[in-house]
C-alpha cells in the first residue's frame, strides 16, 4: 500500500468519497503525530471535517498529547473508518489554530459537540491536506473475520522468545481482542513523518506481547523497522476507546501468516475524566 504522493508544498483534495467519510459526524476518525523524541501517538479526533477544497478542521477537545506534538511538527496522518469498513486517510500539515469563525461554527454543529456535557469546541485547528492514502474503498465483514480467526489459530503460535512487557489490564487487552472495534496503528513512516494504518487483526498473546496482522491494506506497516516504536488505539462500539505504546520487536511469518510483534510498555486511557492519563 502506497500513498499518492504530490509535490512538495502542494494541497490535495479530498476525492468526493473520502470527503463523504470525513463529512459524516458518527465515523471513526483517528489521527496520528509524532512527538520530538520520535514516539507515534493516536487518537480518536471525531470532528475532522472538510471545510475547503484541500482543508481539513478540527477541534481542540480532550487533545493533551496531541497538541503538544503538533506544536512541535505540524505534520500529521488521519485515518476514517465507518461502521461498514469504509474507510480514508490522508497525510496533513496544521496551517493555524483559531477560535472563532465559520469553522468553528460548523464543528459545533456536529451533533457530538452539539449535546456532549462537556461544551463544544473553542479552539480549532486548520490543516491542509498533502497527501492521500491508498485505502480500499471499503472491506468485506467475510475479510475481517476470517483475520480474526487466523489470528487466534496460526497468530498465537510464537516463533521467538517471548518479548515480556507491561502486564495490560484484562479490560483493555478485551477491548483490542474483541471483532467488535475498531483498531489502527501508528508509527513513523519512511518519510520521517506520523504514519497510520488500520489493524483488524489484532490479538494479545500475553499481557505484555501485542500482534496485529499484516493484511493487504496495512501492508505499509511491514516497513517498521524492529526496535521501532509504535501506538495502537482502540474504539470500542460502546465509544470507549484507549490506546496502548510500545516497541515492534520483530515480524514473523508461519504458514502464510504475517504478523508483527509489539512489545506493549503503556496504556492509557483516552476518555473523560482520565484523559491522556497513563494506566500502566
Amino acid at each position: 500500500m502506497e500513498l499518492v504522493k504530490e509535490a512538495v508544498g502542494t494541497t490535495v483534495e479530498l476525492p468526493p468519497g473520502a470527503a463523504a467519510i470525513y463529512e459524516q459526524g458518527e465515523v471513526a476518525k483517528f489521527l496520528a503525530t509524532v512527538s520530538p523524541e520520535r514516539v507515534p501517538n493516536v487518537v480518536l479526533i471525531v470532528s475532522q471535517t472538510p471545510v475547503d477544497p484541500g482543508k481539513v478542521a478540527f477541534g481542540e477537545f480532550m487533545m493533551i498529547k496531541t497538541k503538544a506534538n503538533l506544536a512541535s511538527n505540524p505534520r500529521f496522518a488521519s485515518i476514517a473508518l465507518t461502521e461498514k469498513l469504509e474507510m480514508a486517510g490522508f497525510k496533513g500539515e496544521l496551517e493555524y489554530w483559531t477560535e472563532s469563525g465559520p469553522y468553528v461554527d460548523r464543528i459545533n454543529e456536529i451533533d457530538f459537540f452539539r449535546y456532549n456535557a462537556y461544551g463544544g469546541i473553542h479552539n480549532l485547528a486548520v490543516a491542509s491536506v498533502r497527501e492521500l492514502m491508498d485505502l480500499p474503498g471499503k472491506l468485506s465483514f467475510l475479510k475481517v473475520g476470517v483475520e480474526f480467526a487466523a489470528m487466534r489459530t496460526l497468530g498465537r503460535i510464537g516463533r521467538g522468545g517471548p518479548v515480556g512487557g507491561a502486564a495490560v489490564p484484562p479490560t483493555i487487552r478485551s477491548k483490542f481482542d474483541s471483532i467488535m472495534s475498531i483498531k489502527v496503528l501508528a508509527f513513523v513512516g519512511g518519510d520521517g513523518e506520523a504514519d497510520v494504518v488500520p489493524v483488524f487483526g489484532v490479538l494479545f498473546r500475553t499481557p505484555g506481547e501485542l500482534r496485529f496482522k499484516l493484511s493487504s491494506y496495512n501492508r505499509r506497516a511491514a516497513d517498521i523497522k524492529p526496535g521501532s516504536p509504535v501506538a495502537l488505539n482502540v474504539l470500542t462500539m460502546e465509544l470507549m476507546t484507549y490506546q496502548v505504546k510500545g516497541t515492534l520487536e520483530r515480524f514473523e511469518k508461519h504458514m502464510g501468516l504475517e504478523v508483527g510483534v509489539v512489545r506493549v510498555e503503556e496504556a492509557y486511557s483516552c476518555m473523560p475524566p482520565l484523559v491522556a492519563e497513563r494506566i500502566v
